[in-house]
C-alpha cells in the first residue's frame, strides 16, 4: 500500500512545520473535476479540490497520482484521457504550469520540495488547450513519440530523451497532444513514429512560461537563456506603479535553477547535460544500490511521520495532537493560550518547569444531579526528550465537558495589542469605543475599556516606537539624515552636566533645515520668512518652531524646523541663531520676518537682527481687538487701516476709526504701523502678506506627525517636505509661460484695471496715470515705482504701471511685455529652479550608522503641573462668536443683559428683582438674591 494518503478533509493544516526536518515529504493540493478557462486571468473553475499528504519525491512517480485518481473515481472504463499540470511555488495559472507527464518532469517538480511543502497539482479532463507538454526543460532534446495501441487501451504520449541532432526537416501540423500517463507503457505495441518539435511560429501560444524560439542551431546565438516569468514581471514593472518589489522577490529561489522555464540553447550540449545534474536530483533518481540500502531509513522517517498522522479527525478540528512538536516551552504555551481564546475555555497552568509543561482546565461543568464539582477531562502535557531539544505532545485529552466562558484570563492586553497592529498601524486614531466593540465582536469575550485602551497603547508603542528609546537612537538618524543629504544642518542641544565624567546627557531641542531647502530658498530670491510654533503632544510635550518661506506661485515652503521644550526667549533665541548661521543673516540684514508676537520671539528678533522687517498677523491683532470692541464696523475699519498702500489714506482711514470710538483708536495707535500696514512696509520681501496663514497652512500638514515620538515627528517633517518637493515639480513641468500661474493670474487682473487709465509721458522716464474716482499717480518706470507704492511692495507692476507701459508700446518705445517688468521672484525659471532642489531619501533603522559620541541621549525632563491636564485648548473670542449650532447662532459664551434691571448675567424671564446699578452693568458681576442684588466691579 502507497505511504501516501488523501485527507479526509479540507481543512489546511501547516506543513512546512509538520514536515520540518525531513526534506523530502511534502503534499499535494489536487484540483480535478474541473477546466481551465483561456489566457490571459486563467482561472480552474467547476472543480474539486483533495489533500494528499505523505508524499515522498524519492518514491514519487506519475503512477502516485493515477492511483490518486482511480481512489476519487475519475479512472473508469470510459477511458477519459488525463492531463496532470503543476503549479510553481507563487506562480499564476497564466505562467506557472508545468507538465507532469514524465520522469523529468518529476524531477523539475523535485527542485522546490526542499523549501514549498504544499504543492498543486491541476487534472483536465478529455483534451487540453495547454501548451505544457510541448515545454520540456530541454525542448531541443525532446522528441515525441505516438503509441499505437488496441482499443482497449487510450491514446498515450510519453517524453524520451534524444541525444541525435536535430534535423532541419518540415513538419507537419501537430493539431492535439494528448498523454495518459496513467498508463503502462508496452515497448511491444509502440510503433515508433518520431516528428521533432518546432514551436517556432506557434501563433496561438498562451503564454505559459517560455519563449517562441525554436530548437535549431541557427538562432542559438542570439537567444537569451533569461527565465520568461522575469521578462513578463519587468512588462508590469513598466506599467504597474504599484508592484511589491519584495513579494517578487520572495518568489525566486536562489538555490533552484529554473529549468523549464528558459531556453538555453546558447550553451554547449555538455554544458547543458551538466546543469541538469548540478540540481539537487540525485535523491529523485532511483535503481542504485545505494538507494536500496537508504529504504529501511526512509520507511522508518515515513512510519514516525505516520505516527502524527494516526488521527486525521484531530490534526483539522484540533491544534494538538501526540507526538507533535515544539522548538521550545515557550511556543507551546502560546498556542496554548491562542487554544484557550478560540474556544473560550479557562485553561491554566498546573505545572511548569524546564522539562515539562501541563495545562488543565478549569471550567464550570453543570451537574444538577450532585453537588459534587466535577473536572472537565481537557489535559495536555508536553515534556523535552532526554537527549533532545524539541518538546513533544506525549499526553493529550481534547474533549471539553465545561461550559464556555466570555472571561479568559489569556485574553489580556498583551495578546489584544498583538491582533490589532494592522489595525493600529492603518487607522492610529482609531476611538476606543470603536475598537473595543470590534474586539468583542470578534472574541466572543467581555473586554473592558481600560483593557482596550492598554492595548492600543502597546500596539501604537510597537507601531511607533517607545517615546524613551526613540532619543537614545537620535544621533544615529542624524548621521543618516546627514550623509543621505550633503549640506545638511542638525543641531542637538542638551543639557548642562555638572560631572562630565557622566554617560548620559538630557536631551533639550533639535534643530534641523536641509541643505536641498537652503539652496531651494536662495533660487527663490524672496527674503520672506513666516515664524510660528505648534504643541507637540505625548508624554514628552514640547512645541515645533518652523520657519516657512513663501515661492513665486505663493506656495509654503518649509525651510527649517526644530523641537524645543517650550516658547521662551531662550528657545527662539537658539532657533534663530541657528536659522541666521544658515541664511547668512548678520544684524544688520534687511530682512522680513512675520509671526503671531510669540512669547520670547518680539525680543529675540530685535536683538539678533535689529534691522530685519518684522511684520504682525493681522487675525491675531483682530482677535485681541475684539476683546473690548467687537463688531463688522471695527473689523471693516480695521481691515481698510491695513490694506491702504499709502501713508495717506492709512491716517485717513485712522481718522474714521478716531470718531468712531477714540479709546480703539488710542489702542490700536500704540502697534507700530510698520508692523501691521502696509502703507509703511518697505517692500523689500516683494510681498505684502498681512496675516501668518503660511505658518498655519504648514501646523495643519504636520498635525499627524505632532504627537509621534521624536524620530517619527521629525521624520515626518521631512519625508512631508521630500513629498511636497517632488508633487510641486511636476506641476511645473505642466505649466508654459513667463511667471507662475498665481503671478499670471494676478497680473490679468491688472491689466484688466489698467484699461481704464490714461498715461501721460512727463519726461525723465515718468509718467502721470490717471483714471476713475479721482485716482491720479506717478508711475516711475525705470524706478519701476509708483506712488500708489503697490508696484514697490509686491514686485508686480501696478495699474498705473501697466498704463504706463502700455504707452510707452505705443510710443515706439522698446519696453517689452508687462511681465517683463514683474520681480524674477515670480519668474516660471526662479520657480523651477526653486523645486529643482530634491530631498534625498534615507535607509531604514537597521542600516543607520552608529554615532560615535560615547553618551547616551535621554528624554527630556518634564513637570507635570498640578492638576488634570486639559484635553482642550482655550476658546479664543474669534471662535466663540462665530460658534454655531445646528442653523442658528448659539448664545453660548455671550453676555446677556436683563431689560428689567439692566444688569448683566441674567434676562427678564429669569430677573429676581435686582436693583438697577446706575451707569449700567457692563463690566459687573452679580450675587443672585431675592430682591436684593450686589456688585463688585
Amino acid at each position: 500500500m502507497a505511504p501516501w494518503r488523501i485527507r479526509a478533509t479540507m481543512d489546511e493544516i501547516d506543513v512546512a512545520r509538520r514536515y520540518a526536518g525531513h526534506p523530502t515529504i511534502f503534499s499535494v493540493r489536487l484540483h480535478h473535476g474541473g477546466q481551465f478557462t483561456k489566457f490571459p486571468g486563467r482561472k480552474y473553475i467547476k472543480g474539486k479540490q483533495n489533500y494528499v499528504d505523505l508524499l515522498d519525491i524519492d518514491t514519487f512517480s506519475i503512477h502516485d497520482i493515477d492511483e490518486m485518481m482511480e481512489e476519487l473515481g475519475h479512472i473508469d472504463s470510459d477511458e477519459t484521457l488525463l492531463y496532470y499540470h503543476f503549479l510553481r511555488p507563487f506562480g499564476d495559472l497564466d505562467f506557472g504550469l508545468f507538465a507532469l507527464g514524465s520522469d523529468q518532469d518529476v524531477h523539475h517538480l523535485g527542485t522546490y520540495v526542499a523549501n514549498h511543502k504544499l504543492i498543486d497539482v491541476y487534472i483536465e479532463h478529455g483534451k487540453t488547450n495547454l501548451h505544457t507538454y510541448s515545454m520540456s526543460p530541454n525542448p531541443s532534446k525532446v522528441k515525441i513519440v505516438e503509441i499505437k495501441e488496441p482499443p482497449a487501451c487510450s491514446k498515450q504520449l510519453f517524453l524520451e530523451w534524444n541525444d541525435s541532432p536535430i534535423e532541419h526537416e518540415s513538419v507537419p501540423d501537430l493539431t492535439e497532444v494528448e498523454n495518459d500517463s496513467h498508463l503502462d507503457k508496452e515497448p511491444s505495441l509502440v510503433d515508433h513514429i518520431e516528428f521533432e518539435m518546432n514551436v517556432e511560429n506557434e501563433d496561438d501560444y498562451d503564454g505559459s512560461g517560455h519563449n517562441n524560439g525554436s530548437g535549431n542551431d541557427e538562432f542559438d546565438d542570439d537567444s537569451e537563456s533569461e527565465d520568461s516569468d522575469f521578462f513578463i514581471d519587468e512588462d508590469n514593472l513598466i506599467h504597474d506603479v504599484d508592484v511589491d518589489m519584495k513579494d517578487f522577490h520572495m518568489n525566486i529561489d536562489k538555490d533552484v535553477e529554473w529549468v523549464g522555464g528558459s531556453s538555453e540553447s546558447n550553451v554547449p550540449e555538455d554544458t547543458q547535460q551538466g546543469d541538469l545534474e548540478v540540481i539537487n536530483t540525485e535523491v529523485l533518481l532511483s535503481g542504485s544500490s545505494s538507494d536500496e540500502a537508504n529504504d529501511g531509513k526512509r520507511r522508518k522517517t515515513i512510519r514516525a511521520i505516520h505516527r502524527a498522522y494516526e488521527n486525521d479527525a484531530a490534526l483539522v478540528s484540533e491544534p494538538f495532537y501526540i507526538f507533535q512538536t515544539f522548538s521550545s516551552s515557550k511556543d507551546f504555551k502560546t498556542q496554548v493560550k491562542l487554544h484557550s481564546i478560540r474556544t473560550r475555555r479557562e485553561i491554566q497552568l498546573e505545572k511548569n518547569d524546564k522539562n515539562r509543561v501541563r495545562f488543565v482546565c478549569k471550567g464550570t461543568i453543570p451537574n444538577l444531579a450532585t453537588n459534587e464539582e466535577e473536572k472537565c477531562p481537557w489535559v495536555i502535557y508536553c515534556s523535552k526528550w532526554k537527549r533532545d531539544i524539541d518538546w513533544m505532545v506525549k499526553t493529550y485529552t481534547k474533549e471539553h465537558r465545561c461550559l464556555q466562558t466570555r472571561k479568559v484570563k489569556a485574553c489580556d492586553y498583551k495578546f489584544l495589542s498583538e491582533h490589532i497592529v494592522q489595525v493600529i498601524e492603518t487607522n492610529p486614531k482609531i476611538p476606543i469605543r470603536a475598537l473595543r466593540e470590534q474586539l468583542q465582536r470578534e472574541y466572543q469575550m467581555d473586554i473592558s475599556h481600560m483593557k482596550t485602551f492598554r492595548a492600543k497603547q502597546q500596539a501604537l508603542k510597537h507601531v511607533q516606537g517607545d517615546y524613551a528609546s526613540q532619543y537614545r537612537l537620535l544621533r544615529d538618524y542624524v548621521l543618516e539624515v546627514q550623509a543621505r543629504n550633503p549640506d545638511t544642518t542638525v543641531k542637538i542641544d542638551v543639557e548642562s552636566e555638572a560631572n562630565p565624567t557622566v554617560e548620559t546627557r538630557t536631551f533639550r531641542r533639535i534643530y534641523v533645515c536641509i541643505g536641498a531647502l537652503k539652496r531651494g530658498f536662495a533660487a527663490g530670491r524672496r527674503d520672506f520668512l513666516g515664524l510660528d510654533g505648534a504643541f507637540v503632544k505625548g508624554p514628552y510635550p514640547g512645541q515645533v518652531l518652523s520657519a516657512v518661506a513663501l515661492d513665486g506661485n505663493n506656495g509654503i515652503y518649509p525651510l527649517a524646523y526644530a523641537v524645543v521644550e517650550s516658547e521662551t526667549l531662550n528657545s527662539w533665541t537658539w532657533f534663530l541663531s541657528n536659522l541666521g548661521d544658515d541664511l547668512g543673516l548678520g544684524t544688520n540684514s534687511n530682512f522680513t520676518f512675520m509671526s503671531d508676537r510669540q512669547k520670547g520671539l518680539l525680543p529675540a528678533i530685535a536683538t539678533l537682527f535689529p534691522c530685519a522687517e518684522h511684520r504682525y498677523c493681522l487675525r491675531h491683532i483682530h482677535d485681541n481687538m475684539k476683546k473690548n470692541w467687537r463688531g463688522k464696523v471695527f473689523k471693516d475699519l480695521l481691515w481698510e487701516c491695513a490694506t491702504t498702500s499709502n501713508v495717506q489714506h492709512f491716517h485717513q482711514a485712522m481718522e474714521k476709526l478716531k470718531k468712531l470710538n477714540n479709546d480703539a483708536y488710542e489702542w490700536l495707535k500704540q502697534i507700530p504701523p510698520q508692523s501691521w500696514a502696509r502703507s509703511h512696509f518697505t517692500g523689500r520681501a516683494h510681498c505684502d502678506a498681512l496675516t501668518n496663514n503660511l505658518c498655519e497652512a504648514f501646523n495643519s500638514k504636520i498635525e499627524d506627525g505632532r504627537d509621534a515620538p521624536i524620530i517619527n515627528c521629525i521624520e515626518f517633517i521631512r519625508e512631508y517636505i521630500m513629498k511636497k518637493i517632488v508633487k510641486v515639480d511636476k506641476e511645473i513641468q505642466k505649466v508654459v509661460g513667463p511667471l507662475t500661474p498665481t503671478a499670471t493670474t494676478i497680473l490679468d487682473k491688472i491689466k484688466s484695471k489698467a484699461e481704464q487709465y490714461v498715461a501721460t509721458f512727463c519726461g525723465a522716464g515718468k509718467y502721470q496715470v490717471a483714471g476713475p474716482w479721482q485716482d491720479q499717480c506717478i508711475v516711475d518706470v525705470g524706478q519701476q515705482s509708483c506712488t500708489c507704492k503697490r508696484w514697490e511692495l509686491t514686485g508686480i507692476p501696478c495699474k498705473h504701471g501697466v498704463a504706463a507701459i502700455w504707452d510707452m508700446g505705443r510710443n515706439d518705445k522698446d519696453v517689452g511685455i508687462p511681465e517683463s517688468f514683474v520681480h524674477p521672484c515670480y519668474w516660471l525659471s526662479s520657480w523651477k529652479e526653486m523645486y529643482s532642489f530634491k530631498v534625498s531619501p534615507i535607509n531604514g533603522r537597521s542600516m543607520w550608522e552608529k554615532s560615535a559620541i560615547p553618551t547616551t541621549l535621554l528624554p527630556p525632563k518634564h513637570r507635570v503641573p498640578i492638576g488634570r491636564p486639559k484635553k482642550k485648548r482655550t476658546i479664543s473670542i474669534v471662535e466663540k462668536e462665530d460658534f454655531v449650532r445646528g442653523n442658528t447662532t448659539s448664545r453660548a459664551h455671550r453676555s446677556v443683559t436683563c431689560t428689567k434691571c439692566n444688569n448683566v448675567g441674567h434676562n427678564a424671564r429669569t430677573c429676581k428683582g435686582q436693583r438697577p446699578i446706575v451707569g449700567g452693568g457692563s463690566g459687573q458681576s452679580q450675587v443672585k438674591g431675592k430682591g436684593k442684588g450686589k456688585a463688585t466691579t
